[in-house]
């Protein structure tokens, strides 16, 4: 296991902090790390280092190190790691004083494609050094977990529900040795062939709530999820609102035939999908029986019923 010896109190806190996810991607040995440090270094400066060591604590290290007033905090791994991230940053209460970037590493990738990041990490590196941060919008949803307790979740990219979390519930669980893309195209494939559409109640700005048989349907503040789809192609990280996608009784067939479409963005002309910007939505199951997963940037927390909503320029992002 990698480890930091130094705690946060003695760190300088004027130095970034990465925050690294050792278990992203395949894995990061002493070697590959000496060598990712070196490159990151080229182009960052000097920084301090915090290996993550289990699910969820990267958010505590977050968490930590905006409460004591570090500049700039660097998300080293996939969507998850800055999920877990942007969640320490929010519950600290999105200080000003704190800056957040990436330099991503792993499978997925999503909100790295979103901002035409790249993952070199040399180059990430040197345009995290070289770029000043903007406000950035992050979303909140809420949502029941397993315990059917009440829960919420802040998410920086994609929250989705439906056909689209059940494959992520399925791909978390599978091998990503081929990459995400090969991960999720898998798990979409088996997915659909045992998945019911489910009808809901849908309401967005507590308009009147409308009723829906659908597949699934995506909350976005970026674009990307799922490896590479281009679910929401109209949002953007500082617009003040989320663009909601909604895929509605769609059958195999048709799914199977388009699913194309999904990587390029074109699929909003497609029959039975809607596309409307946002500042809240509301969706709960007719039957309050049915369960439908929700995603929120890679993980299934929970499920439906769930409320979404938009804060705009909430953190400080450096992108």
């Amino acid at each position: 296991m990698l480890r930091c010896t130094l705690p946060l109190s003695l760190m300088h806190q004027d130095k970034p902090l990465l925050i690294v996810n050792p278990r992203s991607g395949a894995g990061l040995s002493e070697a590959a790390w000496a060598r990712m440090a070196r490159a990151i270094a080229d182009g960052l400066g000097a920084f301090d280092t915090r290996m993550t060591e289990c699910a969820g604590h990267a958010q505590d290290i977050a968490e930590n190190a905006a409460r004591q007033g570090r500049a700039l905090v660097v998300a080293v791994g996939g969507d998850g790691t800055l999920n877990e991230v942007v969640n320490g940053l929010m519950a600290a209460g999105a200080p000003d004083s704190t800056e957040l970037a990436l330099i991503p590493r792993g499978t997925g990738g999503d909100f790295c494609r979103t901002i035409n990041g790249s993952k070199n990490v040399g180059e990430a590196a040197k345009h995290i050094h070289d770029t000043k941060a903007v406000a950035v919008d992050v979303g909140l949803v809420k949502f029941i977990n397993a315990d059917d307790q009440p829960l919420q979740r802040h998410f920086i990219n994609v929250s989705s529900f439906g056909f689209s979390a059940a494959v992520a519930n399925r791909a978390n669980q599978a091998s990503k040795k081929l990459g995400a893309k090969a991960a999720f195209l898998g798990a979409t494939v088996r997915t659909l062939l045992g998945y019911d559409n489910v009808e809901v109640q849908i309401s967005v700005n507590n308009e009147t709530p409308v009723r829906r048989t659908v597949m699934m349907g995506a909350i976005g503040n970026g674009k990307y999820f799922g490896g590479g789809m281009k679910i929401c192609p109209t949002a953007t990280l500082n617009s003040g609102r989320l663009e909601l996608v909604i895929v509605g009784d769609l059958g195999l067939g048709t799914v199977a035939t388009k699913i194309h479409r999904l990587y390029n963005g074109s699929h909003l002309s497609i029959e039975r999908i809607e596309s409307r910007s946002a500042q809240q939505v509301h969706i709960a199951p007719v039957d309050p029986l049915c369960k439908p997963l929700i995603e929120v940037d890679g993980e299934t927390p929970g499920t439906l019923p769930a409320t979404w909503q938009v804060l705009p320029g909430a953190l400080r992002m450096r992108v």
